[in-house]
């Protein structure tokens, strides 16, 4: 499972709340909790030596925006997100809308099962073979958005909040993406698909 996998690598495995529970029952042991702590199951408050909950009461903030801060604070450069769609649209959007607010602090990316999704921070590149699957998302509008190695190149474009950049693909690599301003997400996918 990609859960278990990237947090076999983790120097440091945080559950943001709840998701204390949905890691435990992947098989993940977390080093820290944190969040308000609300929606930590009784179970996995047995389960986890008490030394590891961090409570964060802000009411500000989501709980994944305090384990991300805990992270970044605990010296993290690169943050994988998991579980976060947590089958709620409202809350996978929102999950989405938290890449921005850590610009320049750490590189944050949502890994699931489909994508690897992060934030082009001025310019990214992606090093995925011909046919990897590349959608683009801003979040409000971006602009100078221009892209090299996708099959529908873009050239100083306008992206606003929009289907438009969804389901490109790699034509060569690396495959660049740049942004001039705004705030634009980069959909990496995990499988091939070219068009006819």
């Amino acid at each position: 499972m990609l859960a278990a996998a990237l947090a076999a690598n983790a120097d440091l495995v945080v559950g943001a709340d709840g998701g204390a529970d949905r890691a435990l029952a992947l098989g993940v042991t977390v080093d820290r909790v944190v969040g308000d702590l609300d929606s930590v199951s009784d179970a996995a408050r047995a389960a986890i030596p008490a030394g590891r909950f961090h409570r964060a009461p802000a009411l500000d903030k989501t709980d994944l925006q305090k384990a991300i801060a805990f992270c970044v604070e605990a010296g993290c450069g690169r943050i994988d997100v998991v579980c976060a769609g947590g089958g709620r649209a409202d809350h996978a959007l929102a999950n989405l809308a938290v890449l921005p607010l850590f610009r320049g602090e750490a590189e944050v990316r949502v890994v699931d099962d489909l994508f690897d999704i992060r934030l082009v921070d001025g310019e990214a590149v992606v090093e995925g073979p011909a046919g990897t699957v590349v959608s683009l998302l801003a979040i409000g509008q971006c602009e100078g958005v221009t892209t090299s190695g996708l099959r529908w190149d873009l050239t100083d474009f306008v992206l606003d909040f929009s289907p438009l950049g969804v389901h490109n693909e790699v034509v060569s690599t690396p495959a660049v993406v740049r942004v001039r301003s705004g705030q634009l997400l980069l959909f990496e996918g995990h499988w091939v698909e070219k068009h006819g």
